[in-house]
């Protein structure tokens, strides 16, 4: 039989439970491997090749990043109330005392979260370091890379030497009721509390190219754990989860079943 492309995937908790899909599967690999230990005597080759302990590793790239799936994956805590953020959010420096900058979400802003780069008077961007309120004026020089602003309840301000300047901030800020955000919690937890989870690998059915007929191929693994989770960030490109897998046998001593629907041909 043929299988192409690379199917779908999904994981179903150990114990049972819904199961999560690792959507948009790029690629799945599936890898066999066990050590050989060899004989040897005064030759080249051995005279004897046994195998030895064994691994059913592999990797599933996917592009839909499902909250439950992540906390399938992790372990963490599925919540509510995660912040929003802004990317380079523009404003000029009033010219006129007190020398402020009014973020457009000043009132739900996530205090300490800001990044502030002040277009210079030659236009390049110098980024600014936070200084205590009040305490700005003898520690700022504008447009230097030691330049310095204070920041309360969303408002920021400068000295007067940065006065009519262009400034770009990226900041989180707690989004209004109503929006649809999830939250994933990370805690500290002790070793060996990693999920285990069942993994299915199900290629795209096809029809057979000599008689029609519909084929697939499925690999399934009664119990893994992830020993990696990656997610790639790219500059012009759609983010990709990498997930790392280890199998091993279930409490019945299987590793797992292959399946090969109407292989012949």
């Amino acid at each position: 039989m043929f299988n192409f492309s690379a199917g779908r995937a999904r994981l179903i908790p150990a114990g049972g439970g819904t199961p999560l899909e690792l959507g948009v599967v790029q690629s799945a690999d599936v890898e066999f491997k066990v050590d050989l230990k060899e004989l040897r005597g005064a030759y080249r080759y051995p005279i004897a090749v046994a195998d030895g302990k064994g691994t059913c590793s592999g990797k599933v790239s996917f592009a839909q990043l499902w909250p439950a799936t992540l906390a399938g994956i992790t372990g963490a805590t599925v919540g509510t109330g995660a912040p929003e953020g802004v990317i380079a959010e523009s404003a000029t420096i009033a010219a006129v005392t007190p020398f402020d900058v009014t973020l457009a979400n000043a009132a739900t802003m996530v205090p300490g979260s800001e990044i502030v780069t002040v277009i210079d008077a030659t236009g390049s961007p110098v980024f600014y370091s936070r200084g205590a309120v009040g305490a700005i004026a003898s520690s700022s020089v504008a447009g230097q890379a030691n330049g310095v602003y204070s920041i309360a309840n969303g408002v920021l301000t400068f000295i007067a030497a940065d006065a009519g300047l262009k400034v770009q901030v990226t900041y989180l800020y707690t989004p209004v009721a109503g929006i649809n955000n999830t939250k994933l919690s990370l805690q500290q937890v002790g070793m060996n509390s990693a999920p285990t989870f069942q993994l299915t690998l199900l290629g795209t059915g096809a029809k057979n190219i000599y008689n029609n007929q519909a084929q697939q191929f499925i690999v399934q693994l009664n119990a893994c754990l992830a020993p990696s989770l990656k997610l790639n960030l790219k500059l012009d490109d759609f983010t990709m989860a990498d997930l790392d897998y280890q199998a091993f046998t279930d409490v019945n001593g299987i590793l797992g079943e292959i399946f090969l629907i109407n292989p012949a041909g």
